[in-house]
């Protein structure tokens, strides 16, 4: 199972309490993988790749009006079956006009692009809604992979009420268009912050924790990286201070050079492996003292060459 697949799993177990919160999540729903049905009568029409959120989307509407529902399931040669839910009947005009599938007009209805602002009375429903929006059409990366989620949209300001609602809560959420689609998505952090707002606790606790073991797998190879780094600077750095010396024995004797250049020559003979701040402590200077040291040394050995 998906790690998105899941997380939709935790959520219809969440309890919508209030008839405001239920309705504004079968809005959420219905606005994001709903549609207009058309049979004998208005109807609306869901599809979903997670039974579980076909019941969900079967429930909500039960406990709201009164309504035929038909769920089935249709493999269409995928790996996993679509399911789709048709609610129809006495009620089913009212659920559209009520969730903003459908908006009165002159002369009739046309198709509404955004939930109803009435539906958003207190923070409960303003969650149910994101809730639904995301069982709708959202989806999640396992989190071992990648840190981001998107809801797909309709429509432009369905995305932007979308991002509107989950501002106020903290996460940083953004809108793209991909073909005819409008999409909000989140990143980093705020992906198990949006999964616990809506109540997927589960899945925002997984996420933290793959999270934070990743993060810190990073960070050990990037110190590690960093150390493998330094050494092999510092082997380099040591040859060439050694072929430096070396020269400059062979030339002119190290006996002829100052004492703090003397010290140095026969510390870095001595101590080969040795980091710069090593040799600085067994000479008893500053770091950058003996680096001094050491490049005087080399550019003596250059002068030599170049006699």
């Amino acid at each position: 199972m998906s790690f998105s697949s899941k997380a939709k799993e935790d959520l219809v177990r969440t309890r919508v309490r209030t008839k405001a919160a239920r309705l504004a999540q079968l809005s959420g729903l219905t606005l994001t993988c709903g549609a207009l049905y058309v049979g004998r009568g208005r109807g609306a029409a869901y599809t979903s790749e997670t039974l579980a959120v076909g019941k969900e989307i079967v429930s909500l509407a039960a406990s709201l009006y009164e309504l035929e529902s038909v769920i089935e399931l249709s493999e269409r040669e995928r790996r996993r079956p679509l399911t789709l839910v048709t609610l129809s009947g006495t009620d089913a005009q009212r659920l559209l006009t009520d969730t903003g599938l459908l908006i009165p007009a002159e002369g009739g209805f046309r198709l509404g692009g955004a939930a109803p602002e009435t539906l958003f009375s207190g923070e409960e429903a303003k969650r149910a809604f994101l809730r639904g929006a995301f069982l709708g059409s959202g989806s999640c990366a396992d989190p071992h992979r990648g840190y981001h989620l998107e809801i797909v949209t309709r429509t432009q300001a369905l995305s932007t009420q979308i991002c509107a609602l989950i501002a106020p809560f903290g996460p940083a959420a953004k809108t793209m268009r991909r073909k005819e689609r409008f999409v909000v998505y989140l990143k980093g952090e705020d992906v198990s912050g949006f999964l616990a707002l809506i109540g997927a606790s589960a899945s925002a606790l997984e996420f933290e924790n793959v999270r934070a073991e990743r993060d810190f797998r990073n960070y050990v190879n990037r110190t590690t990286n960093c150390d493998t780094a330094n050494i092999g600077k510092t082997v380099n750095a040591s040859a060439l201070q050694r072929r430096a010396i070396d020269l400059i024995e062979e030339h002119m004797g190290l006996s002829r050079l100052p004492a703090p250049l003397y010290e140095a020559a026969m510390l870095r003979l001595n101590h080969p492996d040795a980091t710069l701040q090593e040799l600085a402590d067994m000479a008893e200077i500053g770091k950058s003292g003996m680096n001094h040291r050491l490049t005087r040394l080399v550019r003596i050995a250059r002068e030599i060459q170049h006699e």
